[in-house]
């Protein structure tokens, strides 16, 4: 390197800050399509329908489906497609519907905010729709579209109205959650895992409302409703695997149960260490990341305790990287209001 070299540092030109100003735009965009949709809160759904996909694939019973002899890549990747659509046209259409409100109290939402128009939104939201409904087509049976559309259903239902009465909005929330889990297989019997999803995240959004103190608070007779609504869906969901007796393999000792049940403990634990010191609103964000990773843990804790080691390493690791680009994509995003920095 020459003297001349040293003397006069390299300077961008015009095609240099145009290169700049397209990739800091295209960045922006796929940040705020992360935002509008939250993207990576979905591959706890994603995992879920992964979980059917795998033990379909390893249990005889279900040779009758077509996912249990199609391509694996092939069905991992409509189980993707089914969860992100129906996630992201859940989170495009709640944003939609509560432009007002976010205008006023979250005004850095991406509609509020400018960086989306509403009529972009409404593409999004048709679009996930559409993906979420031709992905469930991949399934090859009749049951597979309807039980996509009947969660569109359940998720508008909730927007529009669950939202406003929680006895009701709660107990939709765990159903869309562990009803995804029987789109790849309407024939599942093993639906132990079913209930602890169902379980799981009515826990959390039930938590979260107390957290956000969100309106109407919840009364007497709303708590009466969650738990009703609660008592019934889990009977209905263990009578399934009751009158299939699958709601656990004949060959696996209930000992294996240990895995999902060590699943839970460490999740009781492990939000009760984050959040002790936290305030409402950080404690609320904190539970629903870790709420939504922990359905992957829940997931491989299952394979486990079935005995199918490698799937469950796979759903494990998912469940990992799902909370690393939930923590470092909300920062990016700025969902925090706080400069890009790393925090578990």
């Amino acid at each position: 390197m020459g003297r001349q070299d040293l003397c006069h540092p390299i300077t961008h030109g015009p095609a240099d800050t145009l290169y700049d100003a397209v990739v800091t735009s295209m960045l922006l965009r796929v940040l705020t399509a992360i935002q509008l949709t939250r993207l990576t809160m979905a591959l706890g759904a994603v995992s879920n329908i992964w979980f059917v996909i795998l033990i379909t694939r390893a249990d005889q019973q279900y040779h009758s489906l077509p996912v249990h002899t199609m391509p694996l890549g092939m069905s991992l990747a409509a189980g993707a497609g089914v969860a992100i659509g129906l996630f992201a046209y859940g989170a495009a259409l709640n944003d939609l519907l509560d432009v007002r409100h976010d205008t006023t109290f979250e005004p850095e939402r991406p509609i509020p905010a400018g960086r989306i128009r509403p009529g972009q939104a409404v593409v999004a939201t048709v679009a996930a729709l559409i993906l979420a409904v031709l992905a469930s087509l991949v399934f090859a049976t009749t049951w597979a579209p309807i039980i996509t559309l009947a969660l569109a259903s359940m998720i508008l239902f909730y927007n529009t109205v669950g939202k406003h009465v929680p006895g009701a909005g709660i107990v939709t929330v765990g159903l869309i959650y562990a009803g995804h889990m029987f789109i790849a297989n309407h024939q599942l019997g093993f639906t132990l895992p079913v209930w602890l999803i169902l379980t799981h995240t009515m826990a959390i959004a039930l938590a979260v409302h107390q957290l956000e103190d969100k309106r109407p608070v919840l009364s007497r007779r709303s708590l009466l409703g969650i738990s009703a609504g609660w008592l019934f869906w889990s009977g209905v969901i263990i009578g399934i695997g009751l009158d299939d007796l699958a709601l656990w393999p004949e060959h696996r000792s209930l000992v294996n149960l240990g895995w999902p049940l060590m699943a839970v403990a460490a999740f009781a634990v492990v939000i009760h260490w984050k959040t002790r010191h936290s305030g409402p609103r950080s404690a609320s964000e904190k539970l629903k990341r870790y709420g939504a990773m922990w359905q992957g843990l829940f997931d491989a804790s299952w394979l486990l305790a079935l005995g199918l080691h490698g799937p469950a390493a796979g759903l494990g690791m998912l469940a990992l990287v799902s909370f690393v680009a939930m923590t470092v994509l909300k920062e990016l995003a700025g969902l925090s209001g706080r400069p890009l920095a790393y925090r578990a």
